[in-house]
């Protein structure tokens, strides 16, 4: 270990000290949920928290983004830490106090609670003075839902002047609330996104309008290669998480097929169609590309017409710096004792955009349980009725706390 006894029994009794706070500043973010590109609200919000702690904060940092330094001696090495702040366009089930007040806007996958851990973050440090060994800058970063965000900021200079030695991020997950779970290795899979043209040949038969149904067809045959579905129960969501427990190879090396016509714009391109193939590696991306390919050959043939596939978009895998993991654990199990897990396989269904930031310093995030069932508190990402139990809060400032004080201590941080 590298932080010492009495430092992490102040950051444990400080993480309780903030939770009122972090509570507040929860369901006030909950309450006004803004969506990617529009966090004005948002931004002016955490600034004055930050602010009234005693942080020098830059706004703007790259559209409504904002970069928060804590610094004890500019000759001292720095950390970083990042949280999102935007909501999404999801109408709120819920019926709490804190419950959404913009219309078909909510906070459904737990960016709210992100960004009042990251204050709390921010007053934990405050409040240990000179036992803070080098300096901390915290990114609120806007945009994480378009994955357009990080690279914003750190065009923007998030992660220059100086730059950090390393960067931590965090998720709010269905784990049962108090639980941190961590990799050493993939920790969301990237993504290859496709645009398909269908075109006539010259012997077609029937309308244009029938490429359609020859679309529909090719989307349905991709689908179809799928062997995981995306849990929609409490009960299904727990069996998969045992499942990234345990690790079982064909999680361990999962693809994720998607395919579908654009029915938001019903005047695109007769016969156009996107595929999304998620899957554990690159090379697992591009078999399934090879698949795909095969299959439209197969249902092109046989309905006389031809197609172009054209890539429109990527993500690369968010893989933890084992380095940095290994050198952090020790701290991080003495912070939460019975409360850490090991998950040795990927969530397949989600993506991240603090990878982008991982190409530039070394990187690692945490899942941070936030299910209470027995309160019908599910942490569900991305579904109307999410809500977590907001003692989470706690346990992510302490552990996020932990983690970029374990990485200023340890001389051995790149």
């Amino acid at each position: 270990m590298s932080i010492s006894a009495p430092v992490h029994l102040a950051i444990i009794k400080q993480s309780y000290v903030q939770f009122d706070a972090m509570v507040a500043l929860r369901r006030a973010l909950h309450q006004h949920p803004e969506l990617s590109g529009q966090e004005s609200w948002t931004a002016a919000t955490l600034q004055t928290a930050l602010e009234k702690l005693g942080w020098e904060v830059r706004p703007r940092m790259g559209g409504h983004s904002l970069v928060a330094d804590w610094v004890t001696d500019p000759n001292k090495p720095t950390v970083a830490l990042r949280v999102d702040m935007d909501a999404l366009p999801i109408y709120e089930a819920n019926d709490i106090s804190c419950r959404s007040a913009i219309p078909s806007v909510m906070h459904a996958c737990g960016h709210d609670v992100h960004s009042a851990i990251g204050v709390g973050v921010a007053g934990i440090i405050k409040s240990l003075g000179d036992a803070v060994p080098g300096n901390i800058r915290i990114l609120f970063q806007a945009e994480e839902e378009e994955i357009t965000g990080a690279l914003r900021m750190i065009r923007a200079g998030a992660l220059a002047n100086p730059k950090p030695r390393a960067i931590f991020g965090l998720h709010v997950s269905p784990f049962l609330s108090g639980k941190i779970a961590w990799t050493d290795g993939l920790f969301l899979a990237g993504f290859q996104h496709y645009l398909v043209t269908l075109f006539p040949k010259t012997n077609w038969q029937g309308p244009e309008s029938r490429l359609d149904d020859v679309a529909e067809r090719c989307c349905r045959t991709i689908r179809d290669f799928n062997t995981w579905q995306m849990p929609e129960t409490w009960s299904e969501m727990q069996r998969f998480l045992t499942l990234m427990q345990e690790g079982p190879p064909e999680l361990a090396k999962f693809t994720i097929y998607d395919a579908s016509r654009n029915s938001e714009h019903p005047d695109a391109w007769p016969g156009q169609f996107g595929i999304g193939i998620k899957a554990a590696n690159a090379h697992l991306r591009r078999a399934a590309l090879g698949k795909i390919k095969a299959a439209l050959n197969t249902i092109c043939a046989v309905a006389h017409v031809s197609y172009r596939l054209e890539p429109v978009g990527s993500m690369p895998d968010m893989r933890n710096d084992p380095d940095l993991v290994r050198e952090t654990l020790p701290d991080l199990k003495m912070a939460l004792s019975s409360d850490l897990i090991q998950v040795k396989a990927t969530f397949p269904f989600n993506c991240e955009d603090f990878t982008f930031y991982t190409r530039t310093v070394p990187g690692a995030m945490v899942w941070l349980g936030g299910a209470d069932p027995e309160h019908g508190k599910y942490a569900m990402l991305h579904t109307p009725n999410f809500d977590v139990d907001e003692d989470c809060l706690i346990v992510g400032a302490r552990a996020m706390t932990t983690l970029l004080l374990s990485a200023l201590s340890n001389p051995n941080s790149a």
